[in-house]
């Protein structure tokens, strides 16, 4: 029997009174709320429940138990929404008390860093002071040896200047020490004249800081004309790289892909490992060279050569040892490989050395110099590679592996042909490097701009110890590191994709390694030489808006680093999207012209298409890294690569399964979309960047582009179709000429009408 039970042990029922008596002493009252208060309520009606029948009144009872028990829950439901609602309550204030105290955090900081700005501009200040009140001593001083009459007009104190600082057409910005750029007044001028010209104009501006039309304009010219020596060195660069395919391929026979992948595999060790042997030193050097030729130290300005040629060499030796050692670590289980680093090992002995070079030299604004090295580079690389695949093949033809290790070892021919010319600038410019005391009395006993003070004898070591210089190197070098995952992110990517693909390949489907090498020239080797030219626009234009960006931010103009931002996304853009779908159109032909026309072509044109759209995304993901390098937001550049590179790897394998090379491609087009979108959130929260403002220009340069691929396909399909026929070399090269060449001239015409080509000549306004 239960304890509420109305009826007794011998299965009778009880009496009213009993009834009673046994719910008051079983049904103890725990709350207002509880079963035996309900059952209270109803007590007062006694003598309807002693009239009525033991069924009934069992009935009754059991009614009111359930009526009971649903108030009871009722009761306890309510309690709980109450405990429910103050717990909701505390954690919102706890969450209101967290972000007031986040907010007055970042007050803090904002305070300090105003702090810090005003302390950094109070110091500049007193530097100037300090440095024109010695230049007054000086010319007083000057005036007193050698009293000149007043009307003559050369003899303008440079201190006075009436206009601002022009860049020169032939000597533009194109790294950080552009912002303190020198002239050379007149191409006739010895290189004493020229040091003292460009020394002169280093000297800061009346106007400097003043916001205005003309310095507004004079950024946006300087950030087209800062690219024209970086954009000529680097695009007809990769023009020599990606022409150099033809003849080559076609010597290798049927084994062009598995030559062009082997020789892809070495390269990518290779880039990856020249931009950590470099580490950001040439772009350093430059810079601090541009603040020592401003502060007239001569001494610091050697002593940062020598230091810096010697740094190189020590890089070298070490990276060049350690690739010859680990290249059959890095050989990914291909025997082929190991000959191939062993061969690209001397390359990398002689290039950082020659990468300080050049950063001494664009240190000095001789940027032409190192244009001009980088092309002559590519131009001894290529008759070299050439030539020793002829010869390589002549001899065995089945050698193939030994041509691609000949074409890979041509590295270091082409930089042997770059010392050339870099030794011969030097020798040219080498009074303008190192003014000697010869060189002042050529110039009648007139002294130079900053004079010899004391011999210094300088070694490596004085690298590590502590000093002006090497503390002006740390702290641009602490800067400049993110460019090294800049630069070698592309690399790495690929890097990714080589140590994966064929393990998963391997594993997925069993293929043979031959035929994994095939695959891998298709989605890999074969369209990065062809993407990597259009990309060279979009590195050219961000690396010359570094040191407008840079001085915008220095000087608190929100309005004019926004901007600028803008422009130069339009600019980019301009010549990108045209490019890419450009590529995209004519896809078909290119393919063919460059590349095998076998069986594997159709698939290789596929995998290039992908690719050509995979540029726009690249491209745009290098171009905000460089802006958000001259913001000073190294972090944020670092911290959005690596997402989009474990992005990549997270989805490497599922889509490598699901669609083999195309997939590795579409990882890679993920990842670096989700590092471009971070970015970008990142410019629009901090910097307020609104890029709404850009589909006035995008949406027209869109559909210019379209309407451009559109037209180009069509030409090209008609050309190998009804002129010559695509299935020959020439008839593939004519169908793309002619195709880049009709949609060319329709882009130019949309261009013109739509304004677009106007916005590109003025600087992207």
């Amino acid at each position: 029997m239960t304890e509420n039970d109305p009826r007794n042990d011998q299965n009778e029922y009880l009496s009213v009174d009993e009834l009673l008596a046994k719910l008051e002493n079983n049904l103890q009252p725990s709350n207002q709320h509880s079963k035996w208060a309900f059952w209270n309520k109803r007590k007062d009606d006694e003598e309807g429940l002693s009239a009525r029948s033991p069924e009934e009144r069992y009935q009754l009872f059991q009614q009111l138990g359930k009526e009971a028990e649903v108030e009871e829950k009722k009761a306890k439901a309510e309690i709980d929404a109450k405990a429910a609602r103050q717990q909701q309550e505390a954690q919102a204030a706890r969450e209101a008390e967290e972000r007031q105290a986040e907010a007055a955090r970042r007050r803090q900081e904002a305070q300090a860093a105003r702090e810090a700005e005003e302390r950094q501009a109070e110091t500049a200040r007193q530097q100037q002071e300090a440095q024109a009140a010695r230049e007054a001593e000086e010319r007083q001083a000057e005036t007193t040896r050698n009293p000149e009459p007043e009307e003559t007009p050369e003899e303008e104190p440079v201190s006075e200047p009436t206009q601002p600082v022009q860049v020169d057409e032939q000597q533009p910005a194109a790294n950080p020490a552009a912002v303190v750029a020198p002239q050379v007044k007149e191409a006739t001028a010895s290189p004493a004249q020229r040091l003292a010209q460009m020394a002169k104009q280093l000297l800061p501006s009346p106007n400097k800081g003043k916001r205005t039309k003309a310095g507004n304009q004079n950024d946006n010219q300087a950030l087209v004309k800062g690219s024209f020596w970086l954009s000529m060195g680097n695009i007809v660069s990769r023009l020599l790289g990606a022409a150099f395919i033809l003849p080559w391929l076609a010597m290798l026979g049927a084994a062009a892909n598995q030559g062009n992948a082997l020789f892809s595999q070495g390269y990518n060790i290779y880039g990856i490992l020249l931009s950590i042997a470099t580490f950001g030193f040439p772009s350093a050097i430059s810079k601090v060279m541009a603040e020592l030729i401003a502060k007239e130290d001569e001494d610091g300005l050697w002593q940062l050569t020598k230091q810096s040629l010697q740094i190189g060499t020590i890089l070298g030796i070490i990276f060049a040892v350690l690739l010859y050692v680990s290249a059959p670590l890095l050989s990914n289980g291909n025997e082929n490989v190991i000959p191939v680093l062993h061969s690209l090992a001397p390359a990398v002995l002689v290039f950082p050395a020659m990468s300080m070079v050049r950063g001494i030299f664009q240190g000095h604004q001789l940027m032409h110099i190192s244009a001009i090295s980088e092309v002559v580079e590519q131009v001894g690389r290529i008759i070299y590679l050439l030539l020793a695949t002829w010869v390589v093949l002549s001899a065995d033809p089945a050698n193939w592996t030994g041509a691609v290790v000949q074409a890979t070892f041509a590295a270091f021919i082409g930089a042997l042909f770059a010392v050339a010319v870099l030794a011969y600038g030097w020798v040219s410019y080498k009074d303008l490097i190192h003014p000697t005391v010869k060189a002042e009395e050529e110039q009648g006993g007139r002294p130079l701009v900053y004079q010899k003070k004391v011999k210094v004898k300088t070694s490596v070591l004085d690298f590590i110890r502590p000093g002006q210089t090497r503390a002006m190197v740390a702290n641009v070098l602490k800067e400049s590191w993110p460019f090294v995952i800049i630069g070698a992110s592309t690399n790495l990517f690929l890097f990714v994709d080589q140590y994966s693909f064929f393990p998963l390949m391997k594993a997925f489907f069993q293929e043979t390694g031959n035929t994994l090498q095939v695959q891998f020239a298709l989605f890999s080797a074969n369209p990065n030489k062809l993407v990597m030219i259009v990309i060279s626009f979009a590195t050219s234009i961000a690396a010359t808006a570094l040191p407008i960006l840079s001085a915008k931010k220095a000087v608190g103009d929100k309005a004019g680093l926004q901007q600028q931002v803008l422009t130069t996304i339009k600019l980019t853009s301009l010549v990108l999207l045209p490019s890419a779908l450009g590529m995209y159109a004519v896809s078909d032909v290119l393919y063919k012209f460059f590349y095998p026309i076998d069986g594997t072509a159709q698939a290789g044109i596929y995998l290039l298409q992908f690719s050509s759209l995979l540029t726009i995304i690249m491209a745009l993901f290098m171009l905000l890294a460089f802006v958000l390098q001259a913001l000073s937001e190294p972090k944020t550049v670092v911290r959005a690569f690596c997402w989009g590179l474990l992005v990549k790897v997270l989805l490497q394998a599922p889509l490598i399964f699901l669609f083999q090379g195309m997939g590795a491609l579409m990882a890679s087009f993920v990842g670096f979309g989700w590092s471009l979108y971070l970015m970008l959130a990142f410019l629009k929260k901090e910097y307020q960047v609104s890029f709404d403002d850009l589909k006035v220009t995008l949406v027209p340069a869109y559909l210019a582009s379209a309407a451009m691929a559109i037209l180009a396909f069509l030409v090209s399909e008609f050309s190998a179709n009804f002129i010559l026929s695509d299935a020959t070399k020439i008839g593939a090269g004519l169908a793309t000429f002619l195709g880049m060449a009709a949609g060319g001239a329709l882009l130019f015409y949309l261009y013109k009408r739509l304004g677009l080509l106007r916005a590109i000549f003025n600087r992207g306004r």
